[in-house]
């Protein structure tokens, strides 16, 4: 199994509290088959704007590759340990779980892999944890990898437009250290 994905978010303390609050957007490609989704929860604080090349994560059993193949309308937990890494060049953990009802309980099905070579953006102050439930996209858009998803200009708007060492700023700190 092929699998590729594309991941946006930032999280921020919401100033003079211990609240945090983010946003992601995520894409995944799984064997050219592309899957979209958004949470409000990211799991961190930090930016994140990170694309993965395509990932050969092997053979699976059959029951998994049913469930992976297909994660529309499915939930999936996706728990992704980036290195910190400023534009291009990092490495990520990723791992995708989907709960399945099962004699009365819920079992975990996951998948995990390693992305080297990542393009993007990574500031973020832990791993990113967060759960979201998965839209089919459309086929054209799922199929078109001749390019990368972000254009070199894409990932240099980013750059510019990341969060900036301030002195002042919560990113690299702790929730509870802001009170």
């Amino acid at each position: 199994m092929q699998v590729k994905l594309l991941l946006f978010g930032e999280a921020v303390n919401i100033p003079k509290t211990n609240l945090g609050l983010g946003v992601n957007f995520v894409s995944v490609w799984m064997d050219g088959n592309g899957f979209t989704s958004a949470s409000n929860s990211m799991g961190s604080l930090g930016y994140i704007f990170l694309e993965t090349e395509w990932v050969d994560i092997g053979s699976l059993p059959d029951d998994k590759q049913g469930l992976f193949a297909n994660l529309h309308g499915r939930t999936v937990t996706f728990s992704i340990n980036p290195s910190t890494f400023f534009k291009d060049g990092g490495n990520a953990r990723i791992a995708m779980v989907i709960s399945v009802q099962q004699d009365g309980g819920l079992v975990d099905q996951k998948i995990e892999f390693q992305a080297t070579s990542c393009r993007g953006v990574c500031l973020v102050s832990n791993a990113l944890n967060f759960s979201c439930e998965m839209l089919e996209m459309e086929k054209k858009l799922a199929m078109d990898d001749t390019n990368p998803v972000l254009s070199d200009d894409a990932v240099a708007m980013a750059v510019d437009n990341a969060p900036k060492d301030d002195p002042g700023s919560t990113i690299d700190t702790p929730p509870s250290a802001n009170a």
